[in-house]
């Protein structure tokens, strides 16, 4: 009888928890771009199927019973339900957490396909990881210690982190604009499919560059006479062809390994 009881309840709380997913949707007047800030909980931003931005969250706000009728002092307004403050000015959908709570909560954005993201994830309280899948546009990320992981998706992507782990994975790369990934201390792994067309920049102090893509290093065009009989002194190791070359891929990192590896 046990026994049973375990079973149904491993079926039943799964279950429960996800009802507890709250949902908001918003149609943007403008399809231009969305600016995320002050959401320091675990974010997962994705494209979304139509045209509406949808936040989904386990938000839920504790308020004591002595607030009764009171309102929540130095804080913006919550008119999601969600925690969170959304607006719209001059093109820009501002989606903001609007309380501390937040940070305890977990978030997945959708946005409409063709939207610029910047994710402000530049806060020594955000300790989660953020999770970007099947995203197409432009996405600029700064980040302090949270990993950031990007699969399936083509950019450009402009990335920045002190020391948290930075891992993309490429459907394709974007040729309109360039991509920037950078780490000060975390590792940076990219996966590309091996029939595209990139430069790679890369540029490492100490860490250590693997890759197993089929790169041709960029000669540099004539020489220094004044140079005769000295050795180069250099930080980044260069420029690197695939497939004839193509947009660039900048990858950084001071202390972190590089990884570059074929899909």
């Amino acid at each position: 009888m046990k026994r049973t009881i375990i079973v149904i309840a491993a079926f039943v709380f799964p279950l429960i928890g996800l009802g507890q997913m709250k949902k908001y949707e918003y149609t943007p007047k403008v399809k231009n771009k969305v600016e995320i800030k002050n959401l320091l909980g675990e974010i997962s931003l994705q494209n979304s199927s139509g045209n509406a931005i949808v936040i989904e969250s386990d938000f839920k706000m504790e308020v004591p019973e002595r607030a009764a009728g009171l309102k929540l002092l130095g804080s913006m307004e919550d008119n999601t339900d969600l925690g969170v403050n959304l607006s719209e000015e001059n093109g820009v959908v501002s989606i903001e957490g609007a309380v501390k709570q937040v940070r305890e909560h977990k978030y997945k954005i959708s946005v409409p396909v063709g939207m610029a993201v910047n994710l402000d994830y530049n806060s020594p309280f955000a300790q989660e990881q953020l999770v970007i899948d099947s995203f197409k546009g432009s996405l600029e990320i700064h980040t302090l210690n949270a990993n950031v992981k990007i699969t399936n998706s083509t950019g450009p992507f402009a990335v920045n982190t002190i020391s948290g782990n930075l891992e993309v994975i490429f459907s394709s790369i974007n040729q309109e604009a360039p991509t920037s990934l950078a780490s000060v201390s975390g590792l940076v792994d990219v996966t590309v499919p091996s029939g595209e067309k990139a430069t790679f920049g890369i540029n490492t102090i100490q860490g250590n560059v693997y890759n197993n893509l089929d790169l041709k290093s960029k000669k540099e065009a004539g020489s220094d006479e004044r140079a005769f009989g000295m050795k180069v002194m250099r930080h980044e190791m260069g420029e690197f062809t695939l497939n004839g070359g193509g947009q660039k891929v900048l990858l950084k990192s001071i202390s972190g390994t590089i990884y570059l590896r074929k899909r």
